[in-house]
C-alpha cells in the first residue's frame, strides 16, 4: 500500500542547500547589498543550532565552505553591518575554529558588557586571549537585543517585607545579564492590568519614550561579576490605595539608548506568594510572568467594611 503524500516525512534541515544557494547568489552579486543579503539570510540560516544536529563531518564540511565564501565575499563593511548574532556566527566559522564556532551557535542567551557606550554581546571567543578576535565582532552597535536581555534575567528571589501595614513590600531581586550596568539604568515597578487582560510580552523603545510605571519601586543595584544584581521593593499601600486589580511586575532596562521593558517571572526557589495584609498575592501567567493580585479584604475599602482593625500600627 502506497503511503498519501500527507504521510511523507517532513523534509531535513540541510545546512549544505543553504550554502550552495549562497554560492550561486554570491557568484553573480553585484555589489555589497546582494552580498549582504546572500551572508544575513542564506549563510545565516546554515548557523542556527539546529545544524548541530548534523553529523561532525557534515558540520565540518559546512563551516569550511562558509569560511571559504567569507574569504572570497565577506568586505569588513559587510560584517559590519551584519547584526550581532550572525556576525559572530559567520567570523567564527572563517576564523576556522569550529569548537569556538558551535559554542556559539549554542549560546542563545549571552550576557552582555556596557563599557564607555558600547555595548559588547560576550559569545564565546570575545576577549579570550587565545583567540584575539576584533571586539567588533561582537558589538551590538545599532540593534535591540530585545530577546537575548529578556532570556538572560533570572529571578532570585520574592518575599513581602515589613512589620507595620504602612511598612509591608513585596521585595523581589533578580540578575541582569549586563555588566557595567549603572543603577540609573534599571527601574522597577507594576503597571494596572485591565479586567481579564493577558499579561504583555517583552519590548523595546527608543530611552526618551520611557513612560514609567504606574507604580515604581525602590531600587537598589549592585555589580556580581559578569552580571547585575537588581533587589526591587514595591511599597503594597500603593497598590492597595487604588482599589481591587491585577498588576504586571516589570522592569525597565536601559542601555545604549534603547529601554527594554521586561516582564519578571516567578522564581522556581525561594518565593512567597501570598503577602501582607490579607488579600495580597502573586500569579504568574505564561512563561511564569508575575502579576500581583489585589482582592477586596486587602483594600481600605475592604477593611472598613468588614470592620477588620490592624493592632500592629
Amino acid at each position: 500500500m502506497n503511503a498519501s503524500p500527507a504521510a511523507a516525512p517532513e523534509r531535513a534541515f540541510e545546512p549544505a542547500e543553504r550554502v550552495a544557494a549562497a554560492e550561486r547568489i554570491l557568484a553573480s552579486a553585484a555589489g555589497p547589498e546582494e552580498v549582504y543579503q546572500a551572508f544575513t539570510n542564506e549563510v545565516a540560516e546554515a548557523l542556527q543550532p539546529v545544524a548541530l544536529t548534523l553529523e561532525p563531518g557534515d558540520r565540518a564540511k559546512c563551516w569550511t565552505a562558509i569560511a571559504e565564501l567569507a574569504d572570497a565575499h565577506l568586505t569588513e563593511e559587510v560584517r559590519l553591518r551584519l547584526p550581532t548574532e550572525k556576525r559572530v556566527r559567520i567570523s567564527l566559522a572563517q576564523h576556522r575554529d569550529h569548537a569556538l564556532l558551535e559554542a556559539a551557535i549554542a549560546q542563545s542567551a549571552p550576557r552582555f558588557l556596557l563599557e564607555d557606550g558600547r555595548l559588547f554581546a560576550r559569545y564565546p571567543g570575545f576577549r579570550e586571549e587565545p583567540h584575539g578576535l576584533a571586539d567588533e565582532w561582537f558589538e551590538a552597535a545599532t540593534e535591540r537585543v530585545t530577546v537575548r536581555l529578556a532570556r538572560g534575567v533570572k529571578p532570585r528571589y520574592l518575599v513581602w517585607t515589613g512589620v507595620k501595614r504602612a511598612d509591608y513590600c513585596l521585595e523581589y531581586s533578580f540578575f541582569v545579564p549586563v555588566e557595567g550596568c549603572a543603577a540609573e539604568s534599571v527601574r522597577v515597578g507594576v503597571d494596572r492590568l485591565a479586567k481579564d487582560k493577558l499579561l504583555r510580552k517583552r519590548g523595546a523603545v527608543d530611552a526618551a519614550e520611557d513612560l514609567g510605571f504606574d507604580v515604581e519601586a525602590a531600587v537598589a543595584v549592585r555589580p556580581e561579576g559578569a552580571l547585575t544584581v537588581v533587589t526591587a521593593r514595591v511599597p503594597t499601600e500603593e497598590l492597595t490605595g487604588r482599589g481591587a486589580g491585577r498588576w504586571s511586575l516589570r522592569a525597565h532596562v536601559t542601555l545604549r539608548g534603547f529601554t527594554y521593558d521586561l516582564p519578571l517571572k516567578a522564581p522556581r526557589g525561594y518565593f512567597q506568594r501570598h503577602g501582607m495584609p490579607a488579600g495580597l498575592a502573586v500569579e504568574w501567567g505564561e512563561y511564569r510572568s508575575l502579576a500581583v493580585k489585589v482582592d477586596e479584604r486587602a483594600t481600605w475599602r475592604g477593611l472598613s467594611r468588614l470592620r477588620i482593625l490592624d493592632f500592629r500600627k
